[in-house]
């Protein structure tokens, strides 16, 4: 059977210096056995798309629908002063994490001493700024990754052209003779941007009709902020989505307005979310009646005078650097809702050399970076030995026909997710010089379930802060002196792979 010809890897491209970028890349640097390792940020600086900026006072609206992941006009920098620009994420004001700071931790990297169990955006910032200070010489920050082509005839498999983010390129975005785009080899390239780049917003029965008539009443979870947005308002919000912000932004706008919010959810949330009684949970949406300015759902129920909707709806699989592969005969990104041509949803077997970090859903991406890039560092020196095409092929193929050709071919969740992570350690604790000083983040019964009780963590965590004027309690002892809730047990078929 054919086998995938990555060859001895050298010299290593990272895209994107967030939290999987600089997870990743310190890996490869603890490997000691690459000659070139370059880190690509088009950010000024590291933490990704934990870096938070209100971008806008009022609710930024969305093009819809939304559903080609090849566009590229929604996707720009803001510029703040000559030669500086932002880019706005889906990070908002009141943000806390959804699980609690102990599984998000990176190996042998503690969060400081009485963080609250589930830490602000702002906390996370500074920890991943911190984590990262050791790799900042790596990266070339302020740079845009414009192309990332396959060569496989030439010296070097893969050319990466990249250009200054600046005034003279509108933000990284034109080519300019006073700042021309530059080009360099690898032996391999590994992406690490993220997948919360491009809204999602699906096509609804007279949706595109609304945006027409009502400009700026539709936004996405992406362009949220705070629900200050949201005050003047005169008419009905609807939030479109079930899963974590779709949760999360219902609430804080019900909570901080004092008004009905209207949540239209397709199935059970698997995340968790606070409550209140001004949440009106409805069906999914029918069609958009502009005429009327309302809403129909499924179950035949209309909600009239609606003044704007939020669609939370996820994010499309966006690579615009990967153009050349994607127009290939074995695209990775297609209509943009899952990726395709990956093994353990990592590595490309259509193109050696070529590997996406952190790609599931509903995993600890701090985590499983280092320990995919600890996997693949043993990969690229031969250490570990990938199956034949036809078996990673076949791989995939489990993968589709248990979860679907769909969004939900990404889903990890518990236990799901530490099974994935301990089978990619095993291998790493296999090869022949292994080394202590590379370990990846281990899953114990703790963190097992910690992992396993997040969603009643997180609840519990709401119902406190509520009861208690907005204290952030920083451990689990105390959270359940003061609301009460139950540990789950762990999975001891996981805990003992």
């Amino acid at each position: 059977m054919a086998k995938l010809n990555i060859g001895l890897v050298k010299s290593v491209a990272v895209i994107g210096g967030g939290p999987c970028g600089a997870a990743t890349i310190k890996a490869l640097l603890k490997e000691a056995a690459f000659s070139k390792i370059v880190g690509f940020e088009r950010r000024a600086g590291t933490g990704g798309l934990w870096n938070y900026y209100d971008s806008n006072k009022g609710p930024e609206p969305t093009k819809v629908p939304s559903t080609d992941p090849h566009r590229l006009d929604s996707i720009s920098p803001i510029r703040l002063a000559s030669d500086k620009y932002v880019w706005p994420s889906a990070i908002y004001e009141l943000m806390d994490t959804n699980v609690p700071y102990h599984i998000m931790e990176y190996s042998g990297f503690p969060f400081p001493k009485n963080s609250p169990l589930f830490p602000t955006k702002q906390q996370v910032l500074e920890y991943i700024q911190e984590y990262s200070k050791e790799v900042e010489p790596y990266i070339h920050f302020g740079t845009n990754v414009v192309s990332v082509k396959f060569r496989p005839d030439e010296t070097h498999r893969w050319q990466v052209t990249y250009r200054k983010v600046c005034d003279a390129t509108a933000g990284g975005l034109k080519e300019s003779p006073d700042h021309p785009d530059q080009t360099e080899e690898f032996d391999a390239v590994l992406v690490a941007s993220g997948h919360y780049e491009l809204p999602y917003v699906p096509e609804k029965p007279g949706l595109a009709d609304w945006a027409l008539k009502f400009p700026g009443s539709v936004s996405h979870s992406k362009n949220y902020r705070h629900p200050r947005q949201f005050e003047n308002l005169d008419g009905n919000l609807v939030v479109v989505g079930n899963s974590a912000s779709g949760s999360d932004l219902a609430y804080q706008l019900a909570s901080y307005l004092n008004r009905k919010v209207y949540k239209s959810a397709r199935s059970k949330s698997m995340l968790p979310g606070g409550s209140s009684d001004y949440i009106i949970t409805v069906p999914d949406i029918a069609s958009f009646e502009p005429e009327t300015k309302s809403i129909r759902f499924q179950d035949g129920t209309v909600v009239e005078n609606v003044a704007h909707i939020i669609f939370a709806t996820g994010f499309l699989r966006h690579y615009p650097f990967l153009d050349e592969i994607n127009s290939s005969q074995t695209p990775i990104v297609t209509d943009g809702l899952r990726l395709h041509g990956l093994y353990k949803q990592c590595v490309s077997y259509n193109f050696p050399g070529l590997a996406l970090i952190a790609t599931p859903r509903y995993v600890l991406p701090t985590r499983l970076s280092e320990t995919q890039a600890i996997w693949l560092a043993k990969i690229f020196q031969g250490q570990l030995e990938l199956p034949s095409i036809e078996e990673m092929k076949q791989d995939e193929l489990r993968t589709v026909e248990l979860m679907g050709d769909s969004p939900k071919f990404h889903n990890l969740f518990y236990p799901d997710d530490v099974r994935y992570a301990k089978e990619l350690n095993n291998q790493i604790y296999s090869t022949p010089d292994w080394d202590s000083k590379l370990a990846p983040v281990e899953w114990n019964e703790r963190d097992m379930q910690y992992r396993a009780s997040a969603t009643a963590m997180k609840e519990a965590y709401i119902r406190y802060r509520e009861l208690n004027n907005g204290e952030r309690v920083t451990d689990v002892d105390a959270l359940r002196q003061g609301v009460e809730f139950e540990l789950e047990p762990v999975d001891e078929e996981v805990l003992k792979l």
